[in-house]
């Protein structure tokens, strides 16, 4: 993605949109704008070189998945005759842990007409990610809510052809919004992107907003996609090769560009298809209220720590991992097992594909609830 930007210097005039656009203005939604960025943030909207912002770069890039190669991506974006004319515009940042929502939005007005509407993705607090599992229980959660009227008001405001898409999370709301939005503002919108986001329930994919857009959606996953596999088997995805292993090849920036294209993958790994396979189980075994119940259980058990971020359980794992084990151990069977198969999934998740010795030290830190065997990869 960041080489794509680095070389790729033709103007939206000359070349439209595409897939790979789409990722980069996707990763530019993660950045976090200071008070005075924000308020700025009209649908008139600042000059993408205005987050040029030394000063800034500590909050703007410090809770993202590759803070280094963020920097990057945004001087070579402002460098880029592709890029650099691109405004950001109406500028939307929501935290509500009493709702369980996190939720932010920017459109990019793009020098050729039109815009590209992007969600952000889950950050690193964990009630983004309780938001993001309460998606298999739960349609519409707040955040998708958000995400709809969202969109409705930028195709009021703003003329032209309409791109809407995200990363993560905000790849499912991107869907959700496009397909939910009046019918008549649906037909102004030429494509929609979903990059490693979570799918959606049968019932959400049958219905006459999804079946009248879904021609113009494109998704992709990394060839170890674990989020983009979420209530979606992939076969409708387009399959990215990828670096790193696992959850890690989330990370956009391990995605393979060539040209103006992602590298197309053979398929997805063993670990993607296993997982996906243990999702959809879940998923078949238990009602709504019942996966409702057990994610709560799994959010309670987390919650001991006091953390608000993930990166603080990690950084204080002697203390964070020895309370939750045992606030598992208090719960009754159902929850105790439900928190056990969860992390003996995401261990088998990492050693299916033979990973290095070096991540399974890193899943070694998170042990459950009771002793696993080494055939089932436990942790």
């Amino acid at each position: 993605m960041l080489t794509y930007v680095q070389s790729q210097l033709d103007t939206f005039d000359e070349r439209p949109l595409c897939a790979v656009d789409s990722l980069v203005f996707s990763w530019l939604s993660y950045f976090r704008l200071g008070e005075g960025l924000r308020a700025a943030c009209t649908p008139v909207g600042i000059p993408l070189y205005e987050l040029l912002r030394a000063e800034d770069f500590e909050s703007m890039f410090g809770t993202s998945w590759d803070p280094d190669g963020s920097r990057e991506l945004l001087f070579a974006a402002c460098a880029s005759p592709r890029f650099r004319e691109v405004r950001l515009c109406d500028f939307v940042f929501k935290t509500d842990a009493a709702q369980e929502e996190q939720f932010a939005a920017t459109t990019f007005a793009l020098p050729s007409g039109g815009i590209y509407v992007a969600f952000r993705g889950t950050d690193s607090t964990i009630v983004g990610w309780k938001e993001d599992l309460n998606m298999a229980y739960l349609c519409p959660v707040p955040a998708q809510e958000e995400a709809q009227a969202y969109l409705e008001e930028a195709l009021r405001h703003h003329e032209g052809p309409v791109y809407v898409g995200g990363h993560s999370k905000g790849g499912n709301l991107a869907v959700y919004a496009a397909a939910s939005c009046r019918e008549g503002l649906q037909k102004r919108i030429c494509q929609v992107y979903s990059h490693d986001g979570p799918g959606f329930s049968d019932e959400f994919r049958a219905g006459s907003g999804f079946l009248r857009i879904q021609k113009r959606m494109t998704k992709t996953v990394p060839k170890s996609s674990v989020i983009g596999l979420i209530m979606d088997d992939g076969s409708d995805s387009r399959v990215v090769e990828s670096g790193g292993f696992s959850i890690f090849q989330h990370n956009p920036f391990l995605w393979e560009v060539d040209g103006c294209a992602f590298v197309p993958a053979d398929g997805l790994t063993a670990s993607a298809r296993y997982l996906a396979a243990t999702i959809a189980d879940w998923m078949a075994r238990f009602t709504p209220e019942e996966r409702g119940r057990f994610i709560d259980t799994l959010f309670d058990v987390i919650g001991v720590t006091g953390a608000t971020r993930f990166a603080d359980i990690r950084d204080s794992w002697k203390e964070s991992v020895p309370a939750m084990r045992a606030a598992a151990e208090a719960l009754g069977p159902d929850g105790r097992a439900f928190v056990q198969d969860v992390l003996k999934a995401l261990a088998r998740t990492a050693t299916i594909d033979k990973v290095s010795d070096a991540a399974g030290s890193l899943l070694a830190t998170l042990k459950p609830v009771d002793d696993a065997s080494e055939e089932d990869g436990g942790i």
